[in-house]
């Protein structure tokens, strides 16, 4: 049996990576044949990748280890290695399938803004990952859905949309790696996986070249092994300086009383609340407040969603694909095919009004604290039927959707607690991504970051 090379950035941060790379201890190119071999070997079981650009990947890392021979420095994130979820079109790849069988190269942008910026920050990137058709959804029935490597012996759920970016970096196949966010499809698999997962505000990063589900709501997003990490990739992506490490005491952050803590699972509600224990411990005061708006999630969020899907596809290439799309898909759209235009835009129009309420129920705290989901990772068999993985889809997500319905940007920290892994949401105001992620630095300064998974178990 061949053995598995050490992940790179195990038991180091991304900065500490950075310092070995300039100071000659690790090579670009080694770093990234390293994560090149583990996908390799850990691939075949965990199913996170579409495509693996294994040769330009290499010339790429060639090619900026002579950059910094030659005394060029991008950066930060120079010679990092990334996944891409296979929503963003990156050019000398194959044109992203949006994990769909249906014919959509017609729709397909050009190269965009954020994918861009990674290469402008010298990123090698590895290839694309695994998605739930069209983003639309934490799971498919139809197709193939990525192991969570939390578990070896049980196919868990890695969670959705962007499960195959959060498995990859679960499973040590790469540095951090990217997502988009329109319902939880970041904040919702960074929890099922055990990692830092960071919704940016809408609007924040370019979306150009990434496939739209809703344009009124999609954002990009990160995983990360920790806060810090994507305070750096933060930073690095916006060329602002790094958000510092926020001092907890004095720190006040709202729980909302309905919804977000209803229902809970006894495992997700023990851990989450011994975690906001030790946070209070530290000086942070929870302050109780009523978000009553998080009632219009159905009327609002949900229509928006599905009609903005529906009218990028198109009606005629949607009914046409009936014995093609996943039954998630075409089960949760269907119903709106003859949803009148005035009423869309009453759904639309009122997500503004929303985003001003939000904010002002926000007014004299740092943010809202949550559980991220009220479930642990739960066995995919479990789930095979598209009645069963609806119900799963429509639970999973319900503290999620409804940071994109405000605006906010969020994060998902994991918490220890439980055996199966837990995440802790923290969201704060449209535009307040630095404070967001000092806050987070501050949390996990208290309650610690996860430790990577044994991988072994899986060769």
């Amino acid at each position: 049996m061949k053995s598995l090379p050490a992940d790179p950035l195990e038991a180091i941060t991304l900065e500490e990576f950075g310092r070995r790379l300039r100071g000659g201890g690790i090579s670009v190119e080694s770093a990234t044949r390293a994560y090149l071999e583990r996908i390799a070997l850990l691939e075949p079981k965990i199913a996170a990748f579409v495509h693996v650009a294994e040769a330009k990947a290499l010339e790429q890392a060639r090619a900026i280890d002579r950059l910094l021979a030659a005394g060029t420095d991008l950066g930060p994130l120079m010679g990092v290695p990334v996944a891409v979820k296979d929503l963003l079109t990156v050019d000398g790849m194959p044109r992203p399938r949006c994990g769909s069988d249906v014919d959509i190269s017609d729709l397909v942008e050009p190269e965009g803004g954020f994918v861009r910026r990674l290469k402008r920050a010298g990123c090698v990137i590895l290839g694309k990952t695994r998605m739930t058709e069209f983003a639309f959804g934490l799971v498919n029935v139809k197709h193939a859905t990525p192991w969570n490597p939390v578990d070896s012996k049980v196919h868990r759920m890695p969670g959705g949309s962007s499960g195959g970016s959060a498995a990859a970096l679960a499973a040590g196949m790469c540095a951090f790696s990217i997502g988009s966010d329109t319902g939880g499809s970041v904040r919702h698999p960074a929890a099922m996986c055990r990692l830092f997962g960071y919704k940016s505000t809408y609007g924040m990063w370019p979306v150009d070249g990434t496939f739209p589900l809703s344009a009124s709501l999609d954002s990009i997003g990160t995983f990360t092994r920790s806060a810090q990490d994507a305070a750096l990739v933060y930073a690095a992506l916006c060329s602002r300086p790094e958000p510092p490490r926020r001092a907890l005491r004095g720190l006040r952050l709202g729980r909302p009383q309905r919804h977000y803590f209803e229902e809970l699972a006894p495992d997700v509600s023990k851990a989450t609340e011994e975690a906001l224990a030790k946070l209070g411990e530290a000086g942070v005061e929870i302050v109780p407040i009523e978000v009553p708006e998080t009632a219009e999630i159905d009327a609002v969020f949900g229509p928006v969603v599905t009609l903005e899907l529906l009218a990028f596809l198109g009606r005629d290439r949607f009914l046409a694909a009936k014995d093609i799309l996943d039954p998630i898909v075409w089960n949760r759209t269907v119903p709106l095919l003859d949803y009148r235009a005035t009423d869309y835009l009453r759904a639309r129009r009122r997500l503004d009004p929303l985003r001003r309420i939000a904010r002002e129920r926000m007014r004299g705290l740092d943010g809202w604290i949550t559980p991220t989901t009220p479930d642990t990772p739960v066995p995919l068999e479990e789930h095979r039927t598209p009645e069963k993985a609806a119900a799963w889809i429509r639970r999973g997500t319900r503290n999620t959707r409804p940071g994109n319905m405000f605006g906010q940007c969020g994060v998902s920290l994991p918490i220890s607690g439980a055996e199966l892994p837990v995440g802790l949401q923290i969201v704060c105001a449209p535009g307040e991504d630095e404070r967001l992620l000092s806050i987070s630095r501050g949390v996990e300064g208290r309650l610690g970051v996860a430790a990577p998974a044994d991988m072994s178990p899986f060769l």
